[in-house]
């Protein structure tokens, strides 16, 4: 009944209220045991209606005063008059003499479950208060800067660039100056390191006092929305490695500073998952509506609304049911060997559990995610109407063809472990889409096409897409593709291409639009033969990685385009492995787990059995016992 709507909801309020009645049971009025924590979600997955219970109950809280705030001076630096601070708890910046309310910045101090004043909320900085949040970082030692925004989010300005635009800038704000000392990109975020001083005012030569801060910031979760709880909980243990699992009392660094657009929905959200993973790490037990509540008293606006709440117990849940799934890369091998052994209780090996976990977790699409590829003037561009990419994350082709042709293409983004959307999964093209495939390699700007399998010659299934004998292809009406030079390798084969497009569109025509020359080199493996589910050379397989990783190193790094006969099988080894190879670079470190877990986002097919996914980790340790280190 709960699920189906037939009760009202103000119904369901009173009757929560009841103390004896069983409804205000589910609300849990003390911290939960990890052990019983997964029975918890699963009532609410059974009764989605509890989270709106407990998310409007949490809300129901005296509000406390928001006077300075709300001073006639203060008002203007306010990004969202919906969130911000209040007296009792908000951050009270040291006077400027001379100016008024120059005490003020839109910030507060937030407990977490462990410590007081762990955190500080604040906006993202306008451009009036870039000074006064230096001010404010400075003042208060903080220990890092967890930064949950884009700048621009769908051209809109959602936070001002605080920092200097490139390592070589240095710049001031206020008496404070700020230099970038590094800067690492992974997929969902950046880690930048700031050195922050201040100079004699009678001699800017000397530095009088300085300090380093990492700024950590998640760069793929979007204003009103929910990022993938695996890549957040990825960039929270890299905050903590940082930061410390725990704070010890004595530790003289000061709070964490979060920060989203306006200091509401993602920085609650962030300190929720925060807060409950320090108190499970200490005591083993979450308390998510407690520290709901918490929040509500501490600051306007954090945790903005009830799809937000649920992906705090749903990411909570995630750390649960996954566990630590990285390890060091030494350890490699002797995990592997323990990975082999068979469970006596389950009768099942360690990559059975895993790949088991794996897919009870795999999103499912409806067709309408999928509406694209469903409809008319489509469908017969899908090998597998079974197997159709989600509108929200396939490329959408921009070159126009003719009045027949549609943005659709059957591909997918992957993303890779440094990069967003590095790869594009696609099926090997049909006769009547080899158009489109070129202007999928050439909207994207691809830099390299890898091809994993190699048909039978004349295929009626699998038509050649390539210039093969002759020094140009035409493919479609727009796109000639140019035979520039090749190479043959033991198992792979290397091409490279120069891709033009002739402009048909009137509107283009007529603004004097020019399509430049593109440049993309083509890869195929081909000692993977039809129907076998491994290629016959893993040395081979590695070996093209690498060739492909070396000619992007000469280009712009633009997607690579993984091709398979069907656009699933084989492409999600390529993709999971390459990702787990740059973090063992990267980090020292192995996880192929997430890795699969990645791909599979956007595609569910990939990685589509066990022997795929045991296969990523016979990849993983080819290429550390025989290319890691190595100069060749």
């Amino acid at each position: 009944m709960l699920n189906s709507g037939l009760l009202s909801f103000e119904k369901i309020k009173l009757e929560a209220r009841d103390e004896n009645n069983s409804l205000s049971k589910t609300i849990p009025n003390k911290p939960i045991d990890t052990r019983h924590y997964i029975k918890l979600c699963e009532l609410r997955r059974k009764f989605p209606v509890l989270y709106k219970l407990e998310f409007q109950t949490a809300a129901k809280i005296e509000t406390n005063t928001c006077r300075h705030a709300m001073k006639k001076n203060n008002q203007i630096k306010n990004q969202n008059p919906r969130c911000i601070p209040y007296d009792y708890n908000r951050v009270v910046l040291k006077k400027i003499p001379g100016t008024p309310d120059s005490d003020y910045v839109n910030a507060s101090y937030v407990d977490s479950l462990l410590k007081p004043n762990a955190y500080i909320v604040t906006q993202g900085p306008v451009e009036d208060t870039v000074n006064a949040f230096w001010r404010m970082v400075w003042q208060e030692n903080v220990s890092a800067i967890i930064m949950l925004t884009k700048t621009f989010d769908f051209a809109k300005v959602m936070c001002v660039q605080y920092w200097p635009p490139n390592m070589e800038v240095h710049e001031t704000y206020g008496d404070i100056n700020i230099n970038i000392v590094r800067e690492e990109q992974l997929a969902n975020f950046q880690i930048r390191t700031f050195r922050l001083y201040k100079v004699k005012e009678d001699n800017p030569e000397e530095v009088t006092d300085e300090r380093l801060i990492l700024q950590f910031h998640y760069t793929e979760w979007y204003s009103h929305s929910c990022p993938f709880s695996n890549a957040l909980l990825e960039f929270r243990r890299r905050v903590r490695l940082v930061v410390g699992s725990t704070v010890s009392e004595d530790d003289t660094r000061g709070p964490m500073l979060v920060h989203c657009s306006d200091g509401g929905g993602r920085s609650g959200v962030y300190l929720s998952i925060d807060a409950n993973l320090e108190l499970s790490e200490e005591e083993e037990c979450f308390n998510v509506f407690g520290y709901l509540k918490k929040l509500k008293q501490s600051r306007k606006g954090l945790v903005e609304n009830v799809d937000q709440y649920k992906f705090v117990y749903d990411t909570l849940e995630e750390h649960v049911v996954c566990g630590k799934t990285w390890f060091p890369v030494s350890e490699l091998s002797d995990r592997l060997k323990a990975k082999a052994r068979r469970n006596s209780s389950t009768k099942m090996n360690e990559y059975q559990m895993e790949y088991d976990k794996i897919c009870k977790q795999t999103p499912r699409f409806t067709i309408g995610d999928c509406a694209g590829g469903h409809r008319a003037d489509n469908r017969e561009k899908n090998r597998d109407v079974l197997c159709v990419p989600p509108d929200n994350f396939r490329p959408y082709l921009t070159s126009f063809q003719g009045n027949a042709f549609t943005d659709y293409i059957n591909s997918v983004f992957v993303d890779g472990y440094t990069k967003p959307r590095e790869y594009i999964v696609t099926e090997w093209p049909l006769k009547h889409t080899l158009g489109e495939f070129w202007s999928l390699v050439y909207d994207q700007e691809c830099s390299a096409v890898v091809v994993l399998c190699q048909p039978p010659t004349n295929s009626q299934q699998f038509p050649s897409f390539w210039p093969m004998k002759s020094k140009l292809e035409k493919y479609g009406p727009v796109f000639s593709v140019h035979y520039a030079g090749a190479k043959n390798y033991t198992n792979i084969k290397q091409w490279e291409f120069k891709i033009n497009k002739k402009i048909v569109s009137l509107t283009e025509m007529m603004a004097g639009v020019k399509a430049p020359t593109r440049t993309v080199q083509l890869f195929q493996l081909t000692c993977w033969p039809m129907g076998h589910k491994v290629p016959t050379s893993t040395n081979s397989l590695v070996y093209l990685m690498n060739m492909v990783e070396m000619w992007r190193a000469r280009t712009d790094y633009g997607p690579v385009c993984v091709v398979s006969p069907d656009g699933r099988s084989r492409c999600g080894v390529y993709c999971a492995a390459n990702a787990c190879i740059e973090q063992v670079i990267q980090h020292g470190e192995v996880d192929v787990f997430q890795a699969v877990k990645t791909v599979r986002r956007h595609r569910p097919q990939l990685v589509e059995n066990m022997t795929e996914y045991k296969y990523c980790y016979d990849l993983v340790l080819h290429y550390v016992l025989h290319f890691l280190n190595k100069n060749d």
